[in-house]
């Protein structure tokens, strides 16, 4: 295997453009830290994104996004307007320098994102352009009103959320934001590639809508398999093919795991996970012969009424709830039990496994007043390795550096 280049970063020499409020953002940070040099352009003072809830006061007494200073660590700010005769020069001059422009729709209309599609790509006819809007471009609901809440649920995440005799429950962070922006780093890097062996640029046309349904993995073809569409259940519900409700959500000594032992799916992995588990609770004495007494994961399965579920899961839930956390995800590991954690911030603050990763990456903030740990090292290469974040940049920090002259760093990076 080659050796990790120290200097050197996947797109080192890549120059990106950032046209953002969040999704782009997203975007922008994640190649970033693949290496690129990202220059987010702004209006004069800063973008408004700068100031969306929740805010915080720092130590310097600036106050600030949250979700802003979390997503554009490593990337550097211009500001232009770009409304106006000698702004429009200054980006077409940028853009005649760079590689890659990612825009989202809550920063540019779409008359105006094409406008300056049409400037860049005159100046740079080889430049890579990624939009990211709710239902992406040139459709009939292109500009249909839409903020996170509603691509959820046009994308079918509410209607899997929440228990059934209740309204659909969002997800409390933007996903919608994060996964168009996430679905948008890979749809550029392929247009990039295409870039590089045939020298033809791209627009990209990424759909938050249609991000969202691709998270729903095997919800969507319930139908297609089984002939009945999957319905939410929260914590406890009728998983697929199962003729009885589940518990998917178990309370142990410390908390919460996501678990679910008994039932039809998964096949002979989760026959060995149920199995692993009845031996471990044998070790412990908890031997009820109700837990070997049926093919609970197997042939049994789809025969299993609803009072011999909350007979055989009344056993396995005594047993969880007399072991931690870190004692139930050990023995997992171990076993090859299939269960989870469910983790708030402080729980993946303090992960073992993440820590010993070295995942999260100490951006010390002076400016700022911050010392913060942030989720970084995503990834590990044999030959390059993943940029460390600076932090995040004032309004125009960087002006000096590229609007006397856009191409003037080309060379040095």
């Amino acid at each position: 295997m080659a050796q990790t280049d120290v200097k050197r970063s996947p797109l080192s020499g890549v120059r990106v453009l950032e046209l953002s409020y969040a999704a782009a953002a997203v975007t922008g940070r994640h190649l970033a830290e693949l290496g690129a040099e990202v220059i987010k352009i702004e209006p004069q003072g800063g973008e408004a994104a700068r100031l969306t809830e929740p805010t915080e006061v720092l130590p310097s007494g600036e106050r600030l996004s949250l979700f802003w200073l979390a997503f554009n660590v490593g990337k550097k700010s211009v500001c232009l307007d770009l409304s106006d005769s000698d702004g429009e020069r200054r980006f077409a001059a940028l853009a005649a320098e760079a590689d890659i422009v990612v825009t989202d729709y809550q920063r540019l209309g779409a008359a105006e994102t094409d406008r300056l599609h049409a400037v860049a790509k005159a100046a740079n006819p080889a430049i890579v352009w990624t939009d990211i809007w709710p239902f992406g471009r040139g459709g009939r609901d292109e500009n249909f009103p839409a903020g996170d809440l509603s691509i959820q649920a046009l994308g079918g995440h509410l209607g899997l959320n929440g228990d059934r005799d209740r309204r659909p429950v969002r997800v409390g962070l933007p996903v919608a934001m994060l996964h168009g922006g996430s679905e948008a780093v890979s749809a550029t890097l392929m247009a990039y590639y295409h870039r590089l062996n045939t020298g033809e640029g791209q627009r990209v046309d990424v759909s938050m809508q249609e991000a969202i349904v691709w998270t729903l993995l095997n919800s969507t073809m319930t139908w297609q398999l089984l002939g009945q569409n999957e319905e939410r259940g929260g914590a406890v519900r009728k998983e697929r093919a199962n003729k009885f409700f589940t518990r998917l959500i178990w309370e142990c000594a410390d908390g919460h795991i996501f678990f679910s032992p008994v039932g039809g799916g998964m096949g002979v992995v989760r026959a060995k996970s149920y199995a692993a588990l009845v031996r471990w609770m044998a070790e412990e004495g908890v031997t009820d012969e109700l837990l070997t007494s049926k093919d609970w994961t197997g042939t049994d399965a789809f025969r299993i009424s609803q009072e011999d579920y909350d007979s055989v899961s009344a056993i396995i839930g005594r047993f969880v709830r007399s072991k931690t956390m870190e004692e139930l995800m050990d023995r997992a590991v171990a076993d090859n039990i299939l269960l989870a954690p469910i983790s708030g911030i402080p729980g993946i603050h303090a992960n073992k496994h993440l820590r010993a990763r070295d995942f999260f990456e100490r951006i010390e903030d002076r400016a700022r007043g911050t010392s913060l740990d942030y989720p970084a090292r995503w990834a590990r290469f044999s030959a390059t390795r993943l940029q460390a974040p600076a932090p995040a940049p004032q309004p125009g920090e960087h002006d000096r550096d590229y609007l006397d002259d856009a191409g003037a760093l080309r060379a040095a990076v």
